[in-house]
């Protein structure tokens, strides 16, 4: 088995890798890394040709398959930056999709909107397994921060390879069930391919009822006020905007979501059955404003929830702070962050000039009502030592991620370079 570390390797983003057996050839994930173009979650990423995200190093690099027969492309979850550049590859590959029913109906979204002469197939794995080749695919149900996150179990003739995708391992989440370790344990793993973003991390990455309360918190301090509220977090997040959504009405404001993205994330985990609670959601520039003003007017009626919790220019948050839309945030109005900062320079700066510009207009912020939606160290060793995997190779994460999980894989008996692979992208190796 070859085995090629094509993205996500030197970041955290653009996550390709890719297993091959007798030429064959089974793609796992394949996204675009968001900071090289500075995209928002309202962005229409099809606006920005192939060849500027390629120049931009903001999507894999897949030479390295050239003349190799590509099977089909498996998806562990629906964030973008591990589905957002399959489109730019579909026609190239020529092959069948496959994933759990949410992230598909997302990636399906994508195609219509980029290409809607896209016709490959899109095979959904619920409880059963797919073949493809020599490739039999299976998937785990995991925690994460975006509904139906799965472990991939490739079974093939050379071993059982178990792709982790993003994940935690969360006993309290109201949208996702824990892991099972039952079925885990019946792996005989070959290669284990494991996220590697917060393994640095000492302990245990704190549940999502923790975020919970601490909105439910913040929210009783302030539900007296007759300021405005407004709220951020990331689009995909669908449990975290229940939890919005639902104290925003324990305190007697009528929720509203706002935002191409969020209302897309949201509306589809709605029309999937995946959350049952209906609320007004705004997509359109025009009827945002329109609504803005009604809200801007009876401040104290509504709690907004919107995009731009990265400080994105071109984000709701953003065109608000700006004057470019009816609301004027003015002294006392709370705006709440439910969303960490991605840890990048560009990130890091848009959002300090987006809280600079709320204080300077007398705004209070609440900041980090969050918790991650990756595993940290104990997770990690929690999964290694009930897949006991002959080989680990780290993902997801720039070097310095990688080089931790490596660490945590030698406290644990494994011997580098033997065992543990630390990869950067184009760089392959076969696991005899």
């Amino acid at each position: 088995m070859k085995v090629y570390s094509l993205g996500g390797y030197e970041e955290v983003g653009r996550n390709m890798t890719a297993l091959e057996i007798n030429g064959k050839v089974l793609i796992l994930d394949l996204g675009i890394r968001l900071d090289r173009v500075m995209i928002g979650e309202d962005t229409n990423i099809q606006n920005i040709p192939t060849n500027e995200l390629d120049r931009l190093g903001a999507i894999p690099n897949v030479s390295p398959l050239k003349n190799k027969k590509v099977v089909g492309i498996v998806i562990s979850h629906g964030h973008l930056d591990h589905i957002g550049a399959i489109s730019r590859f579909l026609k190239k590959f020529k092959c069948p999709v496959v994933g759990r029913p949410y992230p598909l109906n997302l990636l399906s979204s994508m195609l219509k909107e980029e290409d809607s002469q896209l016709k490959y197939p899109l095979f959904e794995i619920k409880d059963s397994s797919i073949t493809l080749d020599v490739f039999d695919i299976s998937m785990i149900p995991v925690t994460h921060s975006i509904p139906q996150s799965s472990f991939v179990i490739v079974k093939t003739p050379e071993g059982d390879v178990v792709f982790t995708g993003d994940y935690k391992l969360d006993n309290h989440q109201e949208l996702q069930k824990p892991i099972s370790f039952s079925k885990l344990k019946k792996l005989d793993t070959k290669l284990l391919i494991i996220d590697s973003t917060n393994v640095a991390k000492e302990g245990i990455t704190p549940s999502e009822k923790v975020a919970k309360m601490m909105l439910v918190d913040y929210l009783k301090m302030i539900e007296d006020s007759k300021k405005g509220i407004v709220a951020t977090t990331f689009s995909s997040h669908s449990e975290r905007v229940l939890s919005l959504i639902n104290e925003a009405e324990a305190i007697g404001r009528k929720p509203v979501l706002i935002g191409k993205s969020l209302c897309k994330y949201y509306g589809l985990a709605l029309e999937m059955g995946i959350v049952k609670k209906k609320v007004q959601m705004i997509r359109k520039r025009a009827s945002i404003d329109t609504f803005l003003k009604e809200a801007n007017e009876k401040k104290k009626e509504y709690l907004v929830i919107t995009t731009g919790s990265q400080g994105e220019k071109e984000a709701v948050l953003s065109r608000m702070v700006d004057n470019k839309t009816p609301y004027s945030f003015e002294s006392k109005d709370s705006v709440l962050f439910s969303a960490c900062i991605i840890p990048n320079p560009l990130n890091k700066a848009a959002r300090y000039a987006l809280e600079t510009k709320l204080k300077m207009r007398g705004a209070i912020i609440a900041r980090d009502i969050h918790v991650s939606g990756h595993a940290s160290r104990e997770e990690h060793r929690k999964i290694i030592r009930t897949l006991s995997p002959q080989a680990v190779l780290p993902c997801h994460g720039y070097p310095d991620m990688l080089i931790s999980m490596a660490d945590l894989c030698y406290e644990e008996g494994y011997s580098l370079n033997d065992q543990v692979i630390v990869q950067r992208n184009g760089q392959s190796f076969t696991l005899g």
